[in-house]
């Protein structure tokens, strides 16, 4: 029995920190003399104090925080809009129910986008904004222009603050994100390697209830990152058939 891999590429900052926090508390529970890594369990929670350094100025970004909330912002009258039109649906008059019967279809279309990515969003609410636009017709009639504007004002809010970023590299550590994660996935790594030398020299009984813990926790980290590849493909195939 050996150390299974993970794909730290694939592991948001959250999960990357939080991965690595929990074999840190497992090589202390284990001990690093039991399992006869001093040097590298003390270079490997180095590395992962200087990781979360750069997450918590990541957090704290005052550039990360206005994106943020610039993305939600421009969320707001996409799901509204949303609303209104499916109440339109019963309308009594024909010729509204009709047109918004029509513009409804459109937003099924798009029905995932407030989910997607930031970037991905910012894409798909400008083909978003296409489509609503050729049915211009149909908005109008359904008196919801101002609905169509607002989506638009908000997006470029966002379109504008990402392009300013008001010099957000003063805003990041010396040793950025990607830096630390590798840092600390290459320290990982040594223990790594150490840990399945031991094994293959002396057979697994002295690793085996500190491998069996890793491992578990490294299935559950590959599951969840093949849901999200999975359900992020079938999003990007709705959106292209679409």
């Amino acid at each position: 029995m050996f150390i299974k891999k993970i794909h730290f590429v694939e592991l948001q900052n959250e999960e990357h920190y939080g991965f690595h926090s929990y074999v840190d508390g497992l090589v202390e529970e284990a001990t690093s003399s039991y399992l006869k890594i001093e040097p590298q369990a003390a270079d490997y929670k180095l590395k992962l104090a200087i990781e979360r350094t750069v997450l918590d100025v990541v957090r704290k970004s005052a550039y990360t925080i206005k994106l943020d909330d610039a993305d939600s912002a421009r969320d707001k009258p996409i799901r509204g809009f949303f609303k209104v039109v499916k109440g339109l649906l019963h309308h009594f008059d024909a010729t509204i129910s009709e047109a918004a019967y029509r513009v409804d279809v459109i937003n099924e279309s798009f029905s995932n986008i407030t989910r997607l990515s930031k970037e991905k969003q910012t894409n798909a609410t400008l083909s978003y904004l296409d489509a609503l636009k050729a049915a211009g017709a149909d908005i109008t009639t359904l008196g919801l222009a101002a609905w169509v504007t607002e989506i638009e004002r908000t997006n470029n809010v966002y379109v504008e603050l990402k392009k300013s970023s008001f010099d957000e590299k003063d805003l990041k550590p010396d040793t950025n994100m990607k830096e630390a994660r590798v840092e600390t996935d290459d320290s990982y790594n040594a223990i790594f390697d150490r840990i399945n030398a031991f094994i293959t020299i002396d057979g697994d009984a002295h690793y085996a209830t500190f491998v069996t813990k890793l491992n578990n926790r490294i299935d559950f980290f590959n599951t969840a990152i093949a849901q999200r590849k999975g359900r992020a493909g079938k999003k990007d195939d709705t959106t292209e058939t679409k």
